[in-house]
């Protein structure tokens, strides 16, 4: 079973999930998804043919919260496929642009963690990691377990990263899996930062939405 995760609040579920699941179902419906939500509300709307768990999480302090909400989809990746399964997981504000295999699945289900590099910055992001068959997705939980939930702060998932990137060999993710804020010929687009906030970056995210609408409505 090939499983793509994602971790989000309510907000972010309404306004970017359900977009980003409906795309993955209309490109690679042979894909399980598991859409983990923290502090559901009432109105939650499951899509068919995702699978769901939620929790409640009472975390008074914003910053702490930012990082558990950054964070909480590792944390699942670990609980919810401990027997090392195949498992992509992409950023919540991303959306699928376009069809891929299960050959291309496992291309980047690979011994070594595939992750998003960004060159400009130097850095490992976590917008897109292909969990691996080694350690990692234990060593990724336990590591941010070292410190209390009630300790972290926003950033803490990418903190984790960066020092796992010295012992796990990190596989710089292949361009046409992901790119960041313009539309590239990859098979997911994901938007960082003040680009979620601007019509030059969102343009693009929603002509494929549209696209997609579009598609389903003359099926």
């Amino acid at each position: 079973m090939y499983n793509i995760l994602i971790g989000c609040d309510q907000s972010y579920y309404d306004t970017w999930a359900r977009t980003l699941l409906g795309s993955i179902q209309h490109y690679a419906p042979w894909v399980s998804l598991h859409c983990h939500i923290v502090n559901p509300s009432n109105t939650l709307t499951r899509l068919d043919h995702v699978s769901y768990t939620t929790e409640e999480r009472d975390l008074s302090n914003p910053d702490v919260f930012n990082g558990y909400l950054q964070a909480v989809r590792f944390l699942k990746a670990y609980e919810l496929f401990p027997n090392n399964e195949p498992v992509i997981i992409v950023d919540t504000d991303s959306i699928c642009t376009r069809s891929f295999t299960k050959e291309q699945f496992d291309q980047v289900h690979l011994n070594n963690p595939v992750v998003l590099y960004k060159e400009k910055t130097t850095r490992w992001l976590a917008g897109f990691i292909s969990m691996g068959a080694n350690t990692f997705r234990k060593d990724f939980y336990d590591l941010l377990m070292s410190k209390p939930i009630e300790q972290w702060s926003g950033f803490w998932d990418q903190t984790c990263l960066k020092q796992l990137s010295n012992t796990h060999n990190f596989i710089k993710c292949p361009p046409e899996w992901m790119s960041i804020g313009k539309l590239r010929n990859s098979h997911f687009l994901t938007l960082k930062g003040e680009q979620k906030e601007t019509e030059k970056f969102l343009g693009a995210y929603r002509k494929i939405k549209t696209d997609i609408q579009n598609s389903q409505s003359s099926d």
